[in-house]
């Protein structure tokens, strides 16, 4: 292709990711409009007023402790790869990676940050170990969120998220073996090279050779998945902290166990920016099952983001005084 071709050709893919950016960000106010009309505004916003300053301040804490378990899966990665990164740095550059990820259209451009500030000169080593952490991070979704509805179909015989995440988990599963099985990749690889749609194909197989180096290291593997069902513990642990600030009808942490990981699995889907509104709107589906007002579980949901939001505005001071390596 010529360079006038090649320019034309990336400038439409910059045009399109653009394009997507603006639809996602209103596709995120008009579900939020939408939300705000049919509920009472005045109660979502006396139901954060009246949340209680100290379990603001309790809620912060297992939102911090998840960044930093969070970095220490990624740690485990990056010792295995030798990279010789002290935990207190993977620690700083995970807070740039979650600063980034809130204010940027999507969550790669904390894993890119990732990788710069990690990569040594190794960026393909660096690059292995922020999508490896970000399979093992999905596997421990999963897992938690099959649990959860597991759960709720054994003791409430409520079916209908069932079949959604155990069809998920089956993909990631069977993902995650194939990627760290050489032996079963390579009788896939033919088949997966042929996916030509938004090159699936290629992109899959440049995934699975930055993972190859993990093929085997089943230990590793399964140490991060721990520490990604213990994240999901925390994420969960955050809003029912919020709840118990307002002066509202109590529920124990279970429910929050339960449809947390479910809503946290439907946010993955990039319908709007931050999931605004999608994720609100599950709030407001799923709680009304344990008698949760709307305008209740729209207010958790908006407090508890913005909790975490606040949170990570530490990286953005790490940006400015660490350097990259």
């Amino acid at each position: 292709m010529n360079p006038l071709g090649r320019f034309l050709t990336d400038l439409k893919k910059e045009n399109r990711k653009r394009i997507w950016t603006i639809l996602r960000i209103a596709i995120g106010i008009g579900l939020m409009t939408l939300l705000i009309w049919r509920l009472d505004l005045g109660k979502i916003l006396a139901n954060i007023r009246s949340i209680e300053f100290h379990y603001l301040i309790y809620a912060l804490i297992p939102y911090f402790f998840f960044i930093i378990v969070s970095a220490w899966r990624w740690q485990v990665l990056l010792n295995y790869k030798r990279f010789n990164i002290p935990f207190g740095r993977t620690l700083g550059i995970y807070f740039i990676a979650t600063f980034f990820n809130n204010f940027l259209p999507t969550t790669i451009g904390g894993d890119v940050m990732r990788v710069l500030y990690s990569m040594k000169q190794r960026r393909a080593d660096a690059l292995a170990t922020v999508l490896v952490d970000r399979i093992l991070g999905f596997v421990g979704l999963f897992v938690f969120a099959f649990f959860a509805v597991l759960y709720l179909f054994i003791i409430k015989h409520q079916t209908e998220f069932l079949p959604f995440i155990v069809i998920g988990l089956v993909i990631i599963v069977m993902i995650t073996y194939l990627f760290f099985s050489e032996r079963a990749y390579n009788r896939f690889s033919p088949i997966v090279q042929k996916i030509k749609i938004l090159k699936l194909g290629e992109r899959l197989n440049r995934l699975h050779e930055a993972a190859t180096d993990f093929s085997g290291a089943w230990t590793t593997i399964i140490v991060c998945i721990v520490y990604s069902v213990v994240i999901q513990a925390l994420l969960a642990i955050g809003p029912f902290l919020v709840m118990l600030g307002m002066p509202t009808s109590k529920v124990t942490v279970l429910p929050f166990f339960i449809y947390v990981p479910i809503i946290n699995v439907v946010s993955m889907i990039p319908i709007s920016f931050n999931a605004f509104g999608v994720r609100e709107y599950f709030y407001v589906l799923l709680f009304a099952r344990v008698g949760f007002a709307a305008e209740t579980a729209v207010a958790i949901s908006l407090v508890s983001f913005f909790l975490y939001f606040v949170l990570s505005l530490a990286g953005g001071v790490f940006f400015i005084f660490f350097k990259k390596q």
